[in-house]
């Protein structure tokens, strides 16, 4: 009998200097562009709570709280990105940086070590090509 389950696997990036460039060229974007939809959140928040504010006031309130916790949840996501970013920005060349997580399916069949076949898997990556699978 033979079965298939899934069990994680690590993606770990070989710091180079190109990694690390594109990196944070790409987390610095991604901050630039969240700052101006809270730019933007903020703008569409005033006019809309104004013009309701005119309108129907018994809306106001939930509404004002509805965007205070989409604004509150886009400030969480630019803050865990600028602590990203200070974590990348102190790497040096040939340290590790883990990307994700992945899940991969491993078969288990009978007589096999569980552990060993459930244990963690990683794929070591330099500059976007697999160097290495540990299993």
């Amino acid at each position: 009998m033979t079965l298939y389950v899934k069990r994680p696997v690590i993606i770990k990036n070989i710091v180079t200097e190109n990694f690390k460039r594109q990196m944070i060229e790409e987390l610095g974007n991604t901050i630039k562009q969240l700052e101006i939809r809270l730019e933007q959140m903020e703008f569409q928040e005033r006019r809309m709570l104004a013009d309701l504010g005119r309108k129907n006031n018994r809306h106001v309130s939930g509404l004002r709280e509805n965007l205070t916790q989409e604004r509150e949840r886009q400030q969480q996501l630019k803050t865990n990105l600028e602590d990203r970013l200070a974590e990348l920005e102190k790497l040096q060349v040939g340290d590790f940086y883990i990307s994700g997580v992945y899940e991969s399916p491993v078969k288990i069949e009978i007589g096999d070590n569980i552990l060993e076949r459930l244990s963690q898997a990683e794929i070591v990556v330099r500059d976007g090509v697999v160097e290495q699978i540990i299993e």
